[in-house]
């Protein structure tokens, strides 16, 4: 979805870079020209983490505390959370920029009994201080509907639609490996001056299960597609929907997501699928991550570098 709200970061500002996140909260920091502040992280044999900044937080800055919330998702969630509580105390106003933001995907209850993780989660950075919140193609509208803090997903598709414009394709196209995320294909095939559409998939909420289907989809023999998600954890739906262009008899298949998660053996999975390359943003640290989204944060943070 596309950012059009601001959180406002007004200057001066320092840029509070996580353990998760060290690259990205630098690339931000250089492009705010904003003071760095390094953190550095020991966990104990227990498992608990224990942060130390290693500079002081400027007491007149707007602090900005970037840290993803991917694996492990519930230490990095403690980092985002203790270094947001130590910026809200330091600093004139505490932003958290959360990359990728964890538990996102429990936006609502779909049986008896579940909770919703996400609305716990805002409740959390509220509480620790954060006046404000930015993250990169949150999972739903109804997930960032859960926050009483102003929150922003900065869109990532104008980043990654550079990368391809760059590369080499062969009448591409743009798919969504479900309808949910065909708004998210139409956005990345509109940067690109290509068509899209979303193939049909169908998941059994007790066993994760999914069949994917391509009723109406277009032709796309010969093709090179983009196969385009929010994030890729086990690379399963990704591949299914890679398999089933493939049997339509597409040329290269590229993987394309926001966040890379990569969990186990799905780079493995997605190559056996027929997939050429993965490509995704720097939200998450990892080989896959070859497009840097700062801009697009700094944007959202309704900051103008310098």
């Amino acid at each position: 979805m596309r950012a059009r709200r601001t959180v406002g970061a007004p200057r001066p500002r320092a840029v509070i870079g996580g353990p998760s996140s060290e690259g990205l909260a630098r690339r931000l920091a250089r492009r705010l020209r904003a003071q760095y502040v390094g953190v550095t992280a020991r966990a104990f044999s227990d498992g608990e983490s224990r942060l130390s900044l290693r500079r002081a937080i400027p007491r007149d800055s707007t602090a900005i505390v970037v840290e993803s919330t991917h694996p492990p998702v519930d230490t990095n969630l403690v980092h985002a959370l203790t270094l947001v509580s130590a910026a809200a105390s330091a600093a004139r106003r505490a932003v958290a920029v959360i990359p990728y933001l964890g538990y996102a995907r429990q936006d609502r209850a779909f049986l008896s009994g579940e909770v919703v993780t996400i609305r716990e989660i805002a409740r959390l950075l509220a509480g620790a201080g954060a006046a404000g919140l930015v993250s990169v193609d949150i999972h739903s509208e109804a997930a960032r509907a859960h926050f009483a803090i102003p929150a922003v997903s900065a869109p990532a598709a104008p980043a990654l639609a550079a990368h391809f414009a760059s590369m080499r394709m062969r009448d591409r196209i743009v798919v969504s490996p479900d309808a949910g995320g065909a708004q998210r294909a139409a956005l990345l095939a509109r940067e690109l001056g290509c068509e899209s559409f979303a193939l049909q998939k169908r998941r059994d909420r007790r066993t994760g299960a999914t069949s994917v289907t391509a009723r109406g989809a277009p032709a796309v023999s010969g093709r090179d597609v983009i196969l385009v998600d929010d994030m890729i954890s086990t690379g399963g739906s990704i591949s299914d929907a890679a398999a089933l262009l493939r049997s339509r008899g597409c040329a290269r298949v590229h993987a394309a997501c926001t966040h890379a998660l990569l969990v186990g053996d799905a780079r493995r999975r997605m190559r056996r699928a027929g997939i050429s390359s993965i490509v995704a943003t720097n939200t998450v640290p990892g080989p896959a991550a070859a497009v840097d989204v700062s801009g697009e944060i700094a944007a959202a943070l309704g900051a103008r570098p310098g």
